[in-house]
């Protein structure tokens, strides 16, 4: 098993109970992946990476029962958000009484007719015709969750990820923290810590894999879970090439650039029913009141950028971010006087061993997940986010779901002789 990720430990944990010996091998010196749990900003659990259960749907629910984890809501409800449309920060529902936001309310049934033909996000705003107020909350349908441009996010693939279905869903955070899950999951089996894989050599009689440091791991079949993003970097060497279809699913997919800046106030400046600040504009594209309908609150606000936000806060220093930071939410709160009492900055696309946020499809790559995930690389066979498909794909439930798909893909070649 490469990687111990979500869809790692969930892979490794159904091949053991299938009855066979299985080792995991990390790269980091922990689990969990891009689930990565903060503990030293205050108190509580704060999330540097995965942060959200997004609806009733995802397949993780059992687990957290399992683990006797305990969840809280974080709200879409449009009594609970403000928003910043380029005309000065508002409530939500404010803010749709505006007669020039109106356009904006035919998007959902212009995606749900889908066109034969793919486009890019931008073509499809264009002929639209949506303008002024209306144009930058169509942006913010494909821009606000997804770690890109307009021009580089595809319809079809915005639709076939079920990003309508996690944009309008309830999400709920994990009040132990999000990485009690993966710990839940992967006692009772071997982990190498501090492998990083530079090769693996595939053929359908097993697999062999090196690290930087030259030790060697021999296998009947491995699962890969390795991050799209250190597929793309070129980090690892593969004897055979991967097959063209998994190289072009590759190239049809984008590891979006993800930076996070997660701050602890003295004292709360913002209302209390408040969960979230959408921005068009602006370095940060939404704010988390990150302890929404807690049972014990702290005053952590996290700000999340995604694509070329997050590429220009990365561009300098991480003071400098910070700073950009704390200037816009100044804007949004201009009557307060926010006093940080500590920080952290998470780059997850300066992170060698992620190399992005999660992915999303280009204009005419629909249908590249599932041929990433596809069994035609002999005994060398894929797991991870990047080849989820349901119910949401590029999520922490959907690469749980890739764990055990894989597991059952390896059980079955071994049954099969």
């Amino acid at each position: 098993m490469i990687g111990a990720g979500m869809a790692g430990v969930t892979a490794a944990r159904a091949l053991m109970r299938a009855g066979l010996r299985v080792r995991v091998l990390e790269a980091r010196q922990r689990v969990g992946g891009r689930i990565h749990t903060l503990r030293d900003l205050c108190d509580l659990p704060v999330e540097a990476g995965a942060e959200l259960i997004h609806g009733r749907r995802a397949q993780t629910w059992p687990e957290v029962e399992a683990a006797g984890l305990t969840v809280r809501p974080n709200s879409h409800a449009i009594s609970a958000m403000m928003i910043d449309l380029g005309f000065g920060t508002q409530w939500l529902r404010r803010a749709l009484v505006h007669p020039q936001t109106w356009q904006a309310f035919t998007i959902l049934r212009r995606l749900a007719r889908r066109e034969s033909r793919d486009m890019s996000a931008h073509e499809f705003i264009e002929r639209g015709r949506y303008r002024g107020r209306a144009r930058s909350l169509a942006e913010m349908v494909f821009t606000t969750h997804l770690p890109g441009s307009t021009q580089e996010i595809g319809i079809h693939g915005f639709l076939d990820d079920g990003v309508l279905e996690l944009e309008t869903s309830a999400d709920f955070r994990v009040n132990e923290g999000y990485d009690r899950i993966v710990e839940h999951i992967a006692r009772g089996f071997e982990i190498e810590l501090g492998f990083v894989v530079e090769t693996i050599e595939w053929s359908p009689d097993g697999v062999r894999i090196r690290d930087v440091d030259g030790r060697e791991r021999v296998a009947r079949a491995a699962i890969s879970t390795l991050p799209a993003g250190v597929l793309q970097s070129g980090a690892i060497r593969f004897t055979p090439d991967l097959p063209e279809s998994k190289r072009e699913a590759l190239r049809g997919m984008v590891m979006g650039r993800v930076l996070k800046v997660i701050m602890r106030f003295e004292e709360p400046f913002w209302p209390r029913h408040l969960a979230a600040v959408c921005s068009s504009a602006g370095p940060v594209a939404l704010y988390w009141n990150v302890f929404y309908k807690a049972k014990v609150e702290a005053p952590v606000l996290t700000a999340y950028c995604t694509g070329e936000r997050a590429a220009t806060l990365a561009r300098i220093s991480e003071e400098e971010a910070l700073a950009h930071v704390v200037r816009d939410l100044r804007t949004h709160f201009p009557k307060a006087k926010p006093k940080l009492a500590d920080w952290r900055l998470i780059d997850w696309s300066a992170d060698p061993m992620a190399c992005g946020g999660y992915t999303f499809l280009r204009p005419g790559a629909a249908g590249a997940r599932a041929h990433l995930a596809a069994a035609d690389s002999g005994a060398l066979y894929w797991a991870g986010s990047e080849t989820a498909t349901q119910p949401i794909a590029a999520t922490v439930a959907g690469a749980y779901a890739t764990g055990l798909r894989a597991a059952a893909e390896v059980v079955a070649k071994f049954e099969a002789g």
